[in-house]
């Protein structure tokens, strides 16, 4: 195994392990948010955070959106093959739901005639590439993501929870603690931590298709790929975005901008475990 290889396996593995320990090392702070949160409940505001892209336009108080599909996307983007546990986990993922698997020789079925992929799309990350593509399709398509790992609860159940609910737009579980958030700076980012609660997880989630939440989601990763197209151009991402040169951080497009829309729209989102996976040996 080549150094770079070994490299990012320890960088994964302290990964995962600051993921399952920080919840117990820190059970002080997390009393003290929870405690905060029932005390002095967040609210958002126009203006509130004048940093952030969030600020940029006015909080929709109303709006009806159509149903979630009651179908389901994972995602493999790259020309590399899924490893045994991946395999496994999306065999089993096939085996109990109508699962659609979207990967570079089917993707054209999915985009939208007159709302293409962003120009930079075939620059990114494989990893990356599925950050945008939950984007893509949770506001054209809408429907449920799921990341392919194993032990989901009921998806399909959940769904129909969220069709029931006029006022909600998307759900997923909730965020498992400060150490999960998006790593934001300024205040905002101090907010996503203290109200960590608040936020939906990234790894699956479902939505209904063109709400206020997914267009602007959206709309700042189509901004955001803008700027960095100049740098994907010159270095593109390989599997994991951790090639040298490669510009684009790796909650950039996916946690840094669905995280503070989630501070935004908190009353539109809905909570259910049915989302969360096993988070073991899923690699």
């Amino acid at each position: 195994m080549r150094l770079i290889d070994i490299a990012r396996e320890v960088k994964h593995a302290q990964l995962v392990a600051r993921r399952r320990l920080a919840p117990r090392l820190d059970p002080a702070r997390d009393r003290v948010h929870r405690l905060v949160d029932t005390v002095r409940p967040f609210t958002y505001s126009d203006g509130l955070f004048p940093e952030s892209f969030i600020a940029e336009t006015p909080k929709v108080a109303v709006h009806e959106s159509g149903p979630a599909p009651v179908r389901v996307f994972a995602l493999w983007t790259g020309d590399n093959q899924m490893s045994v546990n991946r395999a496994a986990a999306f065999a089993d993922l096939e085996s109990r739901l109508p699962i659609t698997l979207i990967t570079p020789a089917n993707l054209e079925e999915w985009v939208v005639p007159d709302a293409p992929l962003h120009p930079a799309y075939d620059h990114l990350s494989f990893v990356h590439r599925s950050d945008y593509l939950r984007a893509y399709l949770m506001h054209h398509h809408g429907g449920a993501y799921l990341d392919i790992k194993r032990e989901y609860g009921d998806v399909l159940a959940a769904v129909n929870s969220l069709n029931a609910s006029p006022q909600h737009w998307m759900m997923s579980f909730r965020e498992l603690g400060p150490h999960t958030v998006a790593p934001e700076q300024g205040e905002v980012g101090a907010a996503l931590r203290r109200h960590y609660r608040l936020l939906l997880a990234m790894c699956a989630f479902a939505a209904k298709p063109g709400s206020p939440l997914t267009h602007e989601w959206l709309a700042e990763v189509h901004r955001r790929l803008d700027h960095y197209s100049p740098a994907l151009r010159a270095s593109p991402g390989n599997a994991l975005g951790d090639n040298d040169g490669y510009p684009i951080p790796w909650t950039a497009i996916l946690g840094g901008v669905l995280h503070p829309l989630c501070l935004k729209y908190p009353e539109r989102l809905m909570m259910d475990d049915a989302f969360r996976p096993s988070f073991r040996d899923y690699r």
